[in-house]
């Protein structure tokens, strides 16, 4: 059983969803996400493909996506900024500030880690703000550039913005454990960085060796096979005084696609909250959100205000590989509520209209869908009806689902259709594409109208 937190949110509740199944601009996979709901952006840090010297430069691709189509609008690259630990969106007017980590001035700009005597990954030791730049090369020793290095920081950095409360974090090692510090978010942008209260130490890097990365045991969950000793770090952000830390323990399985789980669970999403007061833990939960991708990687929390509703939202985002490819990488976006259901019912995604394919029209109320979750189970209800003259002869394709309504499993339901010699009913069913097939249409017996009214099956 999961607890709700000072922020209302339940790491083992209900979770809508943002974005699903993006293709990124790049073959690796995301590392972190934030979003500009002024302008309606989502953006998505990658790293770069490339050769080993890359690696040591830790070039980034930062993806530009538009948070109601789904489409990548745009991005630039970042060259010698690091991993991509963590980042922040700060939207000026027209214009989205990008916080990132970077990597600092003198001899070893980044923090490289390395493995059987090779670069295995580059961090940035200083945090930066920069605005986007749409398909433009920004590299880490440009002078127009200002940065931060956390005072007695020895490693990798990361900063993640509360949008709340208008404060950004920065994350840091300091003495072999990862610090957390909070700074007004206007007064950093203008160089000034002075904390706000006190600074959060992780208690469970006690002892850990410097600079305290990836080091934490492996929770005992229940899991298909054995999981890696060490939890696995996949970003944090800070919402109030709550820290939430994203983590994973992967399968120890051979990376050989073939030998990967066929359900594409190649290891287990944590996502732990702690009591910025007091440092400890509040709550620990497995991650089961997005079920079904091809491969369900966790990359990637921050906090958003949904423009829509006004409700504070956790985000938490999961990479996947592309269908019909080896390496290419997509993202979904998940996130948790923090406002409590009305008379048992939680609204995740209000009424939206379904694109139509083409020859099919709207009845009198035009198709729509949404989520809502009722007693701990997420349903997919659908209304409207649409029509079709002189009517589908053959089983297709009929509509598509928003991406904020696509499942990541097959879902069907049984509909009305008109009335041709006793057959009146016929089957839809939508899967992780989003597409709204119809079934049972024959030559001798077309489909002309279809109703929506009574769908309401289980989305998760």
């Amino acid at each position: 059983m999961g607890k709700t937190d000072a922020n209302g949110v339940d790491l083992s509740g209900v979770t809508g969803r943002l974005i699903q199944t993006v293709d990124l601009e790049k073959g690796p996979a995301p590392q972190a996400i934030a979003t500009d709901t002024r302008n309606g952006w989502v953006f998505v840090l990658q790293m770069e493909s490339g050769s080993q010297e890359d690696i040591e430069q830790g070039n980034m691709r930062l993806n530009r996506i538009d948070r109601l189509t789904g489409r990548v609008e745009g991005s630039m690259q970042l060259r010698g900024f690091g991993h991509g630990i963590s980042m922040g969106v700060e939207p000026q007017g027209d214009t989205t500030y990008i916080w990132t980590e970077v990597g600092s001035a003198g001899a070893t700009p980044l923090h490289l880690t390395r493995k059987d005597g090779k670069v295995t990954a580059a961090f940035g030791k200083a945090v930066t703000r920069f605005p986007y730049g749409d398909d433009t090369i920004l590299r880490a020793d440009d002078p127009a550039l200002r940065k931060f290095t956390p005072p007695g920081s020895t490693a990798g950095t990361g900063p993640s913005i509360d949008p709340v409360n208008n404060l950004l974090c920065v994350m840091y090692h300091k003495g072999g454990k990862r610090t957390f510090t909070r700074y007004d978010l206007a007064a950093a942008a203008a160089g000034s960085w002075v904390p706000v209260d006190t600074t959060f130490v992780m208690s469970d890097c006690d002892g850990l060796p410097e600079p305290c990365v990836d080091e934490e045991e492996t929770p005992a969950v229940p899991a298909r096979y054995t999981l890696v000793d060490k939890l696995v770090s996949q970003g944090y952000t800070v919402l109030g005084d709550v820290l939430y830390w994203y983590q994973w323990a992967p399968y120890l399985v051979d990376e050989d696609p073939d030998t990967l789980p066929a359900d594409g669970f190649p290891g287990v999403a944590f996502l732990t909250s702690y009591d910025w007061k007091d440092g400890k833990r509040f709550d620990r939960q497995v991650v089961t959100s997005a079920d079904g991708l091809t491969r369900r990687e966790p990359e990637g929390v921050a906090v958003e205000v949904d423009p829509a509703t006004q409700e504070t939202r956790l985000l938490f985002g999961f990479s996947n590989t592309v269908p019909g490819t080896t390496g290419s990488r997509d993202v979904t976006i998940s996130w948790y509520p923090t406002k409590p259901a009305v008379d048992g019912v939680k609204v995740l995604a209000d009424w939206e209209d379904l694109a139509l394919e083409p020859g099919i029209q709207p009845g009198a109320q035009p198709p729509r869908g949404r989520l809502v979750a009722l007693a701990g189970t997420t349903y997919l209800q659908l209304r409207g009806t649409l029509t079709c003259t002189p009517g589908l002869t053959a089983d297709g394709r009929i509509a598509t689902l928003p991406h904020r309504l696509r499942p990541t499993h097959l879902t069907r339901a049984n509909v009305p259709r008109n009335n041709n010699a006793g057959r009146c009913v016929c089957r839809i069913e939508t899967d992780i594409s989003g597409g709204l097939r119809a079934y049972g249409a024959y030559s001798d017996n077309a489909i002309t109208w279809i109703d929506l009214d009574g769908v309401s099956v289980v989305w998760r």
